[in-house]
């Protein structure tokens, strides 16, 4: 699982890393229903509270980026996106306006948006942080097919071979072929894993 009190994410490509410390977050607070988490595909939150329905329902993940949109304008660009089942939703989204900037929203398991949270840009090359660089690893998340979210899922269960893994997170950097694109499952016995294509499908399955 992600520590959430910091999120790295690395793009050889371009040679930007992203970190973003989850301090207080400015900006609004809303709530929306997104559905429940469907217990035969997600993991259960360890502490108790909903099931995240975004680790396996690819119209609830849909639904909520546009509600990120509406607070964060649009033409919608993210440089990640991922999700957990104690975080929720976390999208790492590039200002229309100022496009050098990038803001962290994290979309809960009962719906409460808060964000946009400044992300710390860090330059892996040692030059410095320009909005062509981040141009280069943003991308439009709807470029994702997340309407095969549950399907994915489901077929990721029945090659694991574990009946009982459920999905704990999953994560997203991008649509280039050298990005990370990684569905992650927990069973009583194993911990499996799918790389997924920006098409949702299957590359492979790793324990």
């Amino acid at each position: 699982m992600f520590a959430r009190t910091s999120l790295r994410i690395s793009a050889a490509s371009i040679g930007i890393a992203l970190a973003c410390a989850l301090c207080a977050c400015s900006g609004s607070a809303s709530h929306g229903s997104y559905g429940s988490g469907d217990p035969s595909l997600a993991a259960a939150n360890p502490g108790g509270g909903a099931i995240d329905p975004f680790l396996s329902d690819g119209h609830a993940v849909l639904q909520a980026l546009d509600a990120i949109a509406q607070h964060s304008g649009r033409p919608m660009r993210v440089t990640s996106i991922s999700a957990d089942r104690v975080n929720g939703l976390m999208v790492d989204v590039q200002e229309p306006a100022h496009r050098i900037n990038v803001d962290h929203y994290v979309v809960a398991p009962d719906g409460s948006l808060s964000g946009p949270t400044p992300v710390k840009l860090m330059s892996l090359d040692s030059g410095p942080i320009t909005a062509a660089k981040v141009d280069a690893q943003a991308f439009d998340p709807k470029a994702i097919a997340f309407a095969n979210l549950t399907q994915t899922v489901r077929e990721a269960i029945a090659k694991s071979g574990y009946p009982d893994a459920r999905v704990t997170e999953w994560e997203i950097a991008g649509i280039g072929p050298d990005d990370r694109r990684f569905i992650y499952f927990e069973s009583a016995r194993a911990r499996p894993s799918a790389e997924i294509t920006p098409q949702l499908k299957i590359v492979r399955m790793g324990f």
